[in-house]
């Protein structure tokens, strides 16, 4: 029974790791910012691509190359990680941005109170 269980653990955490771009053998290589680093770009990328600029879509699509790539992975530097970290996090700002200003924008011109 436990064998069952680790073994639908395995596949599950396997599961979530690809859905966040990071391969099950890469697990052993790399640092947190790596890690966290990977999982924002493809994220980023994935639900977010059309709010980057070219340039910003270029150094995530590098950076998710050389983060598969097994001797290049061990070359990513923590600069290149903040990096990545800083596109993404400007990217999440605009989003933010985007979606108050859409919320906010429906919601003109309508009062609380009956005009009655």
């Amino acid at each position: 029974m436990d064998t069952f269980k680790n073994q639908k653990d395995t596949e599950r955490t396997n599961a979530w790791l690809k859905s966040n771009g990071i391969s099950v053998n890469q697990i052993y290589a790399g640092t947190a910012e790596l890690f966290q680093a990977q999982k924002l770009a493809s994220t980023t990328l994935r639900d977010h691509g059309d709010l980057l600029e070219q340039n910003q879509a270029h150094v995530l699509h590098n950076f998710l190359r050389a983060a598969n790539s097994g001797q290049k992975r061990l070359r990513i530097t923590q600069a290149q990680c903040f990096k990545v970290l800083n596109i993404t996090k400007q990217v999440q700002r605009k989003h933010a941005k985007l979606t108050k200003r859409k919320n906010t924008g429906i919601h003109q011109g309508t009062t609380q109170a009956n005009p009655e």
